[in-house]
This record gives C-alpha cells, structure tokens and sequence, in this order.
C-alpha cells in the first residue's frame, strides 16, 4: 500500500452545507418534522449553538481500481464503467462525541439530536468533498449492501486515516470519532454527476436511515 499516494484536505465549518433541518430530523428518527412547538425550539436551538463544532477532514487516494481485493457486486455496479476510483475517509472530528456523552447525563433529548446533527454533518462533508470530483458515481461504504464492514480495515490499510486525519479504527470495526464516513466512489469520464449514497443498491430494507426510492 506504500505506493499509493494519499491526500489531505481540511475545510472550516463554515464551508459545508447549510445544515438541512429535514435529515437532523430524519437521523433523529422523526420521518416528519413534528409539529411540537418545544422540540422544534430545542432542535433550532441545538443546531444554532453547535453546527460550528465541525472541524472537517477528509483523506483520500485515487486508484485505477479498487485498492483492494473485493467481490462486492453492488460495489462493483457502482463502480462499473469508472476510469478513477476514490476511496476516502471523513471526519467532523471528536468534540461531537464529547457533547453527546456530556449531554447525554444532563439533557438526553438534547444529546439525541447532536447524535443526528453530527451525522448529517459528516454526510454534508461527505456531498462537499465528493462534489470536487466531475462524472462521480454514488458512494459506497463498508457495511452498506454486500460490502462487508471488515473491509474497513483494507480503507484503513489503504489510506491511514489515525495518523493523517485522526480517526481510529477499534476492534468491533467502528471508528472514533464515531461521525466520520469512509466510502469509494467512481469516475465516470463524460458522465452525468450521482451524489450521497443509492439506498436501491442496499437489500437492508428494515435501515431506519433508508431513503425512499422512485
């Protein structure tokens, strides 16, 4: 793997995407925003004081091929026809984790919705780095449709993400900072631009994160 060149980029928090409310909801497991005047105050109110807590990192390696060996088929359908493979790694860094568990003995509720609002952060750092890239496929992450999670540790052999961007991998295969993303995508040369993940190439019907397809 020592031959494969990794990059780094950093970004302020102000460069990502306004926050979107809808998904801050969604990953709060509300499909609808509620009509409950005191969480829809809690909610702005969290998202107010904390959207600036990001502090976004990516690595990343771009590749002729997958750096690994895989037999994953939804992997390769959304790769099939790319002339460049990315595989990358992402972080809104630690200091969500640090609120959640310090919200989490004091105002449960309110640790519920940073839990969300860091994952639509890290995804929202996920549509920004990608959107760098012309004729992008969707994205595909270990533990996402037949792509087992211990490939994890190919994306960390690949791209070292402890020592270059800060997060680590444990022994259950889940990273710290937990709202961190690692995922490949392809390029496709003249191709129309997909972005965020394709949720009709995942079988995991019951995923409370699912999106609707048409």
């Amino acid at each position: 793997m020592t031959d494969i060149r990794v990059e780094v980029r950093q970004y302020d928090h102000k460069d990502l995407p306004d926050v979107d409310l809808a998904e801050v909801w969604r990953y709060s497991g509300c499909r609808k925003i509620p009509d409950d005047q005191v969480m829809t105050d809690l909610m702005n109110d969290t998202v107010s004081r904390f959207k600036s807590e990001a502090r976004p990192r990516v690595c990343f390696a771009v590749t002729d091929q997958v750096p690994f060996t895989t037999d994953s088929k939804g992997l390769a359908r959304v790769l099939a026809g790319s002339s460049k493979v990315i595989t990358f790694a992402a972080t809104v860094g630690i200091e969500y984790d640090r609120l959640i568990r310090r919200y989490q003995r004091i105002e449960p509720t309110r640790a519920l919705i940073l839990q969300a609002l860091g994952a639509e952060r890290v995804e929202a750092l996920c549509d920004l780095f990608c959107s760098g890239f012309e004729g992008r496929t969707s994205r595909y992450s270990p533990g996402y449709g037949d792509l087992p999670l211990e490939v994890q540790k190919d994306v960390f052999a690949v791209l070292s993400p402890e020592s270059r961007i800060g997060i680590s991998l444990n022994d259950s295969l889940l990273m710290t900072p937990s709202k961190s993303v690692t995922a490949l995508f392809g390029i496709r040369d003249g191709s129309s631009n997909s972005d965020g993940h394709d949720c009709s190439q995942c079988g995991l019907l019951s995923c409370e994160f699912r999106r609707e397809t048409k």
